[in-house]
């Protein structure tokens, strides 16, 4: 029975895109950072975006969830672009309501896969952090998974064109 596997620094986004290639009906990702930018260093990360993006176009259900960028100095200000963006793909965005922080860095897909960890979708965490994520298989705890992020996606605010709103 094969329980998971390990991934340390680059293999993330690797086992991300495999994942994300194969998804024939959902995807939904948590991050506490997302970062999208052509810049050199950026591209292999914007590569797994637009692989996410022709799966939105393509009619697999992609869900995300995101932190809402406030005055507080903890939160990315690359979000405020990546609200804007990521929307204009058909992915559907929400972030948590209350000020509260999506810390989770989650990737789930088809309810048979996931990615747990400490990986955000930002250029420092996939090529200079030291950075670890595991990989879940194992069906039961990816629908325990699911059911937690649906259960925290229907309590958030969805975001329109990089704007908060219900």
């Amino acid at each position: 029975m094969e329980v998971g596997t390990l991934l340390i620094d680059e293999q993330f986004l690797q086992a991300a895109a495999s994942l994300i290639s194969n998804a024939r009906k959902s995807i939904c990702i948590t991050t506490f950072k997302a970062e999208l930018t052509s810049r050199p260093r950026g591209r292999v990360l914007l590569k797994l975006f637009e692989q996410v993006f022709e799966k939105s176009r393509s009619g697999v259900d992609v869900r995300f969830i995101l932190n809402r960028v406030q005055k507080r100095g903890a939160v990315p200000v690359s979000n405020l672009y990546a609200m804007q963006e990521i929307p204009k793909h058909g992915v559907k965005l929400r972030c948590l309501r209350d000020g509260r922080v999506c810390h989770a860095k989650i990737l789930i897909v088809d309810d048979a896969a996931a990615i747990i960890g400490s990986h955000n979708l930002s250029v420092k965490s996939c090529r200079n952090n030291f950075e670890v994520s595991y990989e879940i298989r194992n069906r039961y705890i990816v629908e325990l998974l699911q059911k937690v992020f649906d259960r925290v996606w229907d309590n958030a605010e969805v975001i329109s064109n990089g704007h908060a709103g219900v």
